[in-house]
């Protein structure tokens, strides 16, 4: 299966996926003792591998002509049958892509997106990932998400996507660009074995109210209403203390754990802000 018709196809059904609240937001984090590390945003669709299932069945039901024969050899049927379990880096976008991160030499070597579909394991899943040098590589990242977007198309590919009615994908316009992008901010600092997450200030989650209006947040209530969002922090020594009482610590004292409801972190209501103190080893 061509790459494009992977992009297309898996671009449509995150697109239906906004509609059912079936997606959660995982964030996971393996930080080394100097403060790099490797950052993973995964986005779980697994809950929809029924309905994509579904549709795959109704594509191959289709009356078979020349375009639908072609459809079909690059759809969702096709998907199903072989699954997917691909990579792609940002280094090997387009020019004009990665030109856009001249402000930070290097950041494109860091960055890649993996999708791995799976049918028979009922996976569905996108992760992006980031070997970040230290935190303020994460904030770029995400202060620039619509740009990393690009990398799942481009301009040949780019009206395709807007008959799906992505509208860039998963750029700053689309929901899920506005999730990780602007609106889903994190503020990480780590000195002196202390790992600092804060929360957006209440400017800032006010502001998004004001900025998308109340029928959008309607609509973002709807689409992500029951989304989970996820924090697993793997520390580099063993926690001695944390401030958020929220969060589980595992049994080697080493992976910090907190949930709650993506929609109600958004606005503010679900606390992620954590003061993380961890030993040597």
């Amino acid at each position: 299966m061509r790459l494009k018709n992977i992009l297309i196809i898996t671009l449509a059904v995150v697109s239906m996926t906004t509609f059912t609240g079936c997606i959660d937001i995982i964030e996971e984090v393996f930080f080394n003792k100097d403060g790099s590390g490797k950052y993973t945003m995964r986005m779980d669709m697994s809950g929809i591998m029924s309905m994509v299932k579904m549709m795959s069945e109704m594509e191959e039901m289709a009356p078979e002509d020349e375009e639908n024969t072609e459809e079909k050899e690059g759809g969702m049927g096709a998907m199903m049958e072989q699954g997917i379990d691909s990579i792609m880096y940002l280094k090997d976008a387009s020019a004009d892509v990665r030109q856009q991160f001249d402000d930070n030499p290097g950041f494109v070597d860091k960055v890649n997106m993996r999708m791995n579909i799976d049918p028979d394991e009922n996976i569905f899943q996108i992760d992006f990932n980031l070997d970040f040098a230290n935190m303020d590589d994460i904030d770029y990242f995400f202060k620039n998400f619509d740009k990393i977007g690009a990398m799942m198309g481009d301009d040949e590919e780019s009206s395709e996507l807007d008959m799906l009615g992505m509208g860039g994908g998963m750029g700053a316009d689309s929901p899920l660009g506005g999730i990780m992008g602007g609106q889903f901010t994190r503020y990480f600092d780590m000195t002196k074995r202390t790992l600092i997450r804060r929360d957006a200030s209440q400017e800032e989650t006010a502001g998004m109210d004001e900025e998308m209006g109340e029928e959008e947040m309607q609509m973002m209530e709807m689409m992500f209403g029951d989304a989970k969002y996820k924090m697993i922090y793997h520390m580099p020594g063993k926690v001695k203390k944390m401030t958020n009482s929220s969060a589980t610590l595992s049994a080697d004292k080493k992976t910090v754990m907190l949930e709650g409801n993506l929609m109600d972190y958004m606005k503010g209501d679900f606390k992620a802000a954590n003061i993380i103190k961890f030993g040597k080893k």
